[in-house]
């Protein structure tokens, strides 16, 4: 595997190992697709829906991922209306609004083990729809806002052995 430059999109179920290598693009993936993306170095990109699609129903994990930006990019992540969504064991620096960006019915959010350092926002956001989300071993410094949920977004939330160091508001 060699480092990549381009956007890609991801429109098959797929395990991806990028075995340490590097990644400028974003990284689209279609809805109602089984995806495993791991050991990748995001650089200045992420893993986003397409353009005007509404969801990306079906079942996504990332782990042991970097995601490293220079203030350009907004999400590393964003879902709307996953299946199943688990991110492990990653770190995320320096985005412009937070690591991880939930809009639309997501069943099950499972994040373990996750560093968010230097976003001046919010480390999660979850707008609407999040059914069971679990939360464990977040790290946030140097945010704002650690976990922001609105009013309707989640019906269970789990938040366990979390830290949050020079934030705002740890949870609002």
């Amino acid at each position: 595997v060699a480092d990549v430059n381009e956007n890609v999109t991801l429109s098959k179920n797929v395990t991806i190992d990028g075995a340490g290598k590097q990644y400028i693009g974003t990284m689209t993936v279609n809805k109602g697709l089984t995806v495993t993306v791991e050991n990748v170095n995001f650089v200045n990109g992420g893993i986003d829906k397409p353009k005007g699609q509404k969801s990306t129903t079906g079942t996504y994990t990332i782990k042991n991922c970097t995601f490293v930006d220079e203030g350009k990019y907004a999400y590393p992540l964003r879902f709307y209306g996953a299946a199943t969504l688990n991110v492990e064991n990653c770190t995320v620096k320096n985005y412009l609004y937070s690591f991880l960006y939930i809009n639309g019915s997501t069943l099950n959010l499972n994040i373990n083990n996750v560093t968010v350092e230097d976003c001046p926002n919010y480390a999660v956001y979850f707008a609407t729809g999040v059914i069971n989300a679990t939360i464990e071993g977040l790290t946030v410094k140097n945010c704002p806002s650690g976990i922001v949920v609105n009013n309707t977004a989640a019906r269970e939330l789990t938040i366990k052995d979390c830290v949050m160091n020079n934030v705002g508001i740890a949870i609002k």
